[in-house]
């Protein structure tokens, strides 16, 4: 509620001073009007205002008697002495009329009676003021005291309701009390009287914006236009909560300009609810949306009050859709939980309706079903007999089929036998003679050299006499081929491979021949150790490198003039092949030759 503007109030000093203009104005008033008096009665004495009378009077007797002689007039006029004799009758009528008044007002007793008068109204007139002012404090106590839940609030309202009953702005804010204390019918009789003073809204205030129940925003009753609209809403809406939602129906009439439209037509749907018209009342908050003065935030709280309807008229897809849109526009309440609680519903309702539909097809296929063996019962017997034939035919087709299997195996024909065995398992109609033409067929194909295919049948046979134990010698047998297989393919590789490496160590040892220095020797045979990976041919190409390196070092030791420098470089190679990778024992001729070297040398 929006507090009324307090400026109105004038103070006690400037209504004497209004009342004493008005007893001099009246006083002159009065003094003027002796004067005319006086002056109508000194006329009235003179012969000449009755002698105008009768010219008058001839001169209207002459026209009628024209008209009637041309015949303009359809009574025809009547005699002129008539008509002079009435003009006279009038005449002296009001000529007495007029003395009688002059008479009258020239009495003092008259003028007294007027001044008395005068005075009493503006002392009404200063009383009704100050009655008027403190009215209005009363009012704005009471709306102070409704902000701030005064205890005294049912106090003032009550005295407001006693001394302001004439006002439409105390009836308006009674009403408003009363329809947030779910008080409707008393609230309804407010807003009656309220309506019924409609004119006077904004007397005690400049404005106010009351919130009445149901609706979802507040109604603003201004003086300047829109409070009669702003109380046949709200009448509406305490008629819906009362109970009587069919005069709504009838009485509710807004036009689209009016303020108020939007939430009208909110109290026309909640009408339409309360009378189990749910499309009416969504076709009425459709308008309400539409409507040129439905404000952002009302429109948001109409469409809010939509989607709450479409969904408790099971419209879930219409509500997401407003309920997309209030979101859209930056929600509104629980408009976001109530979207996703909608799909959810939604998916668990085309869950439900997909069982439903399973159920229904479920009972049609048993139904079906049903039909059909019904259909079938009739054949069961001659299927019966039929089989009782195929079985007797099976039986001496498989005893004709095992016995041309042993003939066969017999003269070493086993996979003629097998293939014979295999037909004879498709005929078997039991699992104890299955077994015994599956074993007898696993025999077989064991005879025939299909070893696997023997294991697999005494697979599947289980622990039948002795399959297990036949499946088993079959793994070993298998296993150690296996083995055999593989033990000749890994030498198949080693000889490759050796093959492959010799080749490599030959084209290793043709560089390390064509090498220029230790340093390319070196370089040489790095390399070959990088591509070598079987050792005995590694340590073949590093013999091979340290007896070229040896037959370098006697070849440079020869060349060499001093004993001292022949006795350096014998003794560097001598350490440089004991330090080296390859043992000893292998490098002795080597290592044999620069000890006699050296020792040639000490001789």
């Amino acid at each position: 509620m929006r507090l009324p503007r307090a400026g109105r109030r004038r103070g006690g000093s400037t209504g004497a001073a209004g009342a004493l203009v008005v007893l001099i104005a009246i006083g002159l008033g009065l003094y003027v009007l002796a004067a005319i008096l006086s002056a109508i009665r000194a006329a009235l004495a003179t012969p000449y205002p009755w002698i105008a009378l009768g010219l008058v009077g001839v001169a209207y007797a002459i026209y009628r008697q024209r008209l009637a002689q041309r015949g303009q007039d359809g009574s025809g006029g009547g005699h002129p002495l008539v008509v002079l004799a009435v003009i006279a009758a009038l005449a002296g009528v009001l000529a007495l009329l007029l003395f009688a008044i002059v008479m009258v007002l020239t009495i003092p007793a008259v003028w007294i009676v007027l001044g008395v008068g005068g005075v009493g109204y503006a002392i009404y007139r200063v009383a009704r003021r100050i009655w008027r002012e403190r009215l209005e404090v009363l009012f704005l106590d009471t709306v102070a005291a409704l902000h701030s839940s005064d205890p005294r609030t049912a106090e003032l309202l009550g005295a407001l309701e006693r001394r302001g009953g004439h006002e439409a702005d105390a009836w308006l804010l009674v009403a408003a009390d009363a329809a947030n204390r779910a008080r409707y019918e008393d609230a309804l009789a407010a807003l009656e009287r309220a309506a019924a003073r409609a004119l006077g809204i904004g007397r005690l205030s400049s404005g106010m914006v009351l919130a009445f129940p149901g609706l979802p925003a507040p109604l603003s009753f201004r003086p300047e236009g829109g409070g009669a609209g702003s109380v046949e809403v709200a009448l509406a809406q305490m008629r819906v909560l009362a109970g009587d939602s069919r005069k709504v129906l009838d009485a509710l009439k807004l036009s689209t300009s009016e303020p108020a439209y939007s939430l009208g037509m909110c109290a026309l749907a909640d009408a339409h609810v309360a009378l189990g018209a749910a499309d009416q009342a969504i076709s009425a908050l459709r308008q309400a949306l539409d409507a040129p003065s439905c404000a952002p935030e009302l429109s948001n709280r109409v469409r809010y009050k939509l989607a709450r309807l479409l969904e408790d008229n099971e419209s879930r897809s219409a509500a997401i859709r407003e309920y997309k849109a209030l979101v859209a526009q930056g929600g509104h309440e629980d408009a976001a939980e109530r979207l996703q609680a909608l799909r959810a519903e939604i998916k668990q309702e085309r869950r439900r309706e997909e069982e439903a539909r399973r159920r229904q097809e479920e009972a049609q296929r048993i139904e079906e079903e049903a039909r059909r063996r019904s259909q079938e019962e009739a054949q069961r017997i001659q299927e019966a007999q039929r089989r009782i034939q195929e079985e007797a035919q099976r039986r001496e087709a498989l005893k004709n089929a095992v016995t041309y299997a042993e003939e066969l195996r017999a003269g070493g024909y086993h996979g003629v036998a097998a293939t014979e065995l295999r037909r004879a398992l498709e005929l078997s109609m039991d699992e104890e003679t299955a077994r015994a033409v599956r074993y007898k067929l696993a025999v077989t194909l064991e005879d025939a050299g299909s070893p696997m295919q023997a294991a697999q049948e005494y697979e599947v046979l289980g622990d039948y006499q002795d399959a297990a134990a036949r499946r088993e010698a079959i793994r070993v047998e298998e296993q150690a081929r296996q083995q055999a297989i593989r033990m000749e393919e890994q030498a198949r590789r080693q000889q490759a491979l050796r093959t492959q490496e010799k080749e490599t160590l030959d084209q290793v040892l043709a560089k390390l021949e064509s090498a220029k220095g230790p340093a390319g020797r070196r370089s040489a045979v790095r390399a070959g150790l990088e591509r070598l990976t079987l050792q005995d041919l590694r340590d073949q190409l590093l013999l091979e490198a340290s007896r070229t390196e040896v037959d370098a070092v006697l070849e440079k030791v020869d060349g060499l003039k001093t004993a001292a420098a022949k006795r350096r470089h014998l003794l560097a190679a001598l350490e440089a092949l004991r330090a080296d990778e390859i043992p000893d024992e292998l490098q002795a001729q080597q290592i044999r030759w620069l000890q006699e070297a050296l020792a040639a040398l000490e001789e």
